[in-house]
C-alpha cells in the first residue's frame, strides 16, 4: 500500500484496490484464489488491459533488436510466449516472415526452418510490477474504469474518472517519448515534412 513515510511504486495490490474503491467496495490485504471473489475479477481485468496496453505503439514496451535463435534440432523458431507484436529488423527487413502456429515461417521460401538467427523489433508483454510508474498508474486508471464499467455502469461511486485516465496516459506518453532518441525533430511528423521541403 501507498505510504508517505515509505514511498514506492504502486503494486498490483495497490492497483486492486483504487478498481474496488472505484465501485464503492473496501480494500483486500491479498490478491489470488482465496481473494474475495470481486478482488479476483479486479485482478483479472488489471491483467486484461495490462495486456491492451502494452500490445499498442509504446518504446516503454518494444525490444528494438530481439534476437530468435533457431532450434539446434529443428531449425525451427518459436515466439515467446510473451511476444505482441514483431516485425522483422537488419539483415531480416527484406524477409518475407510471417508467424504460425506460435512459430516463424517464412512464406517466400514455405518454410519454418531457419538456418541462423533471425531479428526482430518486438513488443513483450512485461509482469505489472516490472513496469515503470507512469505506466503502472496509467494502466491502473484504465482498469478502475473499464472494471467499474463492467460492475457498475454509471454507478455512484465512480472515483477514477475520464480526466484522470487522461492526465495519467498525458504522463505516461510523456515519459515513452523521453525513451526515443532525437526528439521532435527526428520522429514528428511535422519537422519531417518540413525537413523534407528543404
Amino acid at each position: 500500500m501507498a505510504s508517505l513515510e515509505t514511498p514506492k511504486r504502486i503494486s498490483a495490490l495497490d492497483a486492486v484496490n483504487l478498481m474496488l474503491a472505484n465501485i464503492g467496495e473496501s480494500p483486500v490485504t491479498i490478491l489470488g484464489p482465496t481473494a474475495k471473489p470481486s478482488a479476483k475479477d479486479a485482478e483479472t481485468k488489471l491483467a486484461e488491459e495490462s495486456i491492451n496496453i502494452q500490445s499498442q505503439a509504446y518504446n516503454s514496451f518494444r525490444e528494438v533488436k530481439l534476437t530468435l535463435d533457431p532450434d539446434t534440432l529443428t531449425g525451427e523458431i518459436a515466439l515467446p510466449d510473451n511476444i505482441l507484436s514483431w516485425s522483422p529488423v537488419d539483415r531480416n527487413l527484406l524477409d518475407l516472415l510471417t508467424e504460425a502456429d506460435g512459430k516463424l515461417y517464412n512464406t517466400e521460401k514455405s518454410t519454418f526452418v531457419f538456418t541462423e538467427p533471425v531479428y526482430v523489433e518486438a513488443v513483450l508483454a512485461r509482469p505489472f510490477e516490472t513496469l515503470s510508474q507512469p505506466a503502472r498508474w496509467f494502466i491502473a486508471c484504465s482498469a478502475a474504469i473499464a472494471f467499474a464499467n463492467t460492475k457498475q455502469p454509471g454507478g455512484q461511486y465512480l472515483r477514477v474518472t475520464a480526466e484522470t485516465l487522461n492526465q495519467a496516459k498525458r504522463a505516461f506518453e510523456a515519459a515513452d517519448r523521453r525513451l526515443r532518441k532525437g526528439g521532435l525533430r527526428v520522429h514528428n511528423p511535422h519537422f519531417r515534412r518540413l525537413r523534407g521541403n528543404r
